[in-house]
């Protein structure tokens, strides 16, 4: 930990190595548990819906937040301080965390799941889209014209025919149209 930053400032790391016991459990720290029931896996992230299992750790920082797998037995620790960025940054359907992505890390010599930040779950381009062609361009610029000008007769709420509005809107659709200011 750096003493620059607070502990719930730390990103945390991705290790090498994370521990699991026998049922799929995310162990939070190897400390008194039997070596041989520790499986240490590379960490990979998952997608899984998880329900929040057990919040009593928001009374102290060194006890995880706990997620359940809802339909097995697996139980994943979290950092609290992760908390509020799951709960502002995920869709919850009747208390299970639907669509996220997790990754296992450490942090503060403890392993916990954490939420995939937004940026880093878009896969990576791997090509360049194509620059578009003038007339595509021309073709978009001409359809959000289209769509400004509904807009200003809905908000002002005028007939479809153009004869009767009033000249000032009549000047204004026609600069939008022609694209000038």
């Amino acid at each position: 930990m750096s003493p620059a930053r607070p502990a719930h400032d730390q990103p945390g790391h991705i290790p090498a190595r994370v521990p699991y016991d026998e049922y799929g459990n995310l162990l939070s720290t190897t400390t008194g548990v039997d070596p041989d029931r520790i499986t240490w896996q590379a960490p990979h992230p998952f997608t899984l819906s998880l329900h929040l299992h057990d919040a009593r750790a928001l009374r102290g920082i060194r006890r995880p937040v706990t997620w359940k797998d809802p339909h097995g037995p697996a139980v994943f620790p979290m950092f609290a301080d992760d908390l509020a960025r799951v709960v502002k940054g995920t869709i919850s359907d009747h208390g299970l965390v639907v669509g996220a992505t997790w990754v296992p890390l450490m942090r503060r010599d403890r392993y916990g799941i954490s939420l995939k930040a937004f940026h880093e779950q878009e896969a990576p381009s791997t090509e360049p889209e194509p620059p578009a062609s003038p007339a595509e361009e021309a073709a978009a610029r001409f359809i959000d014209r289209e769509h400004v000008v509904r807009l200003v007769r809905a908000a002002f709420s005028m007939g479809e025919p153009e004869e009767d509005l009033p000249p000032d809107l009549t000047t204004l659709i026609r600069h939008i149209r022609e694209d000038r200011p």
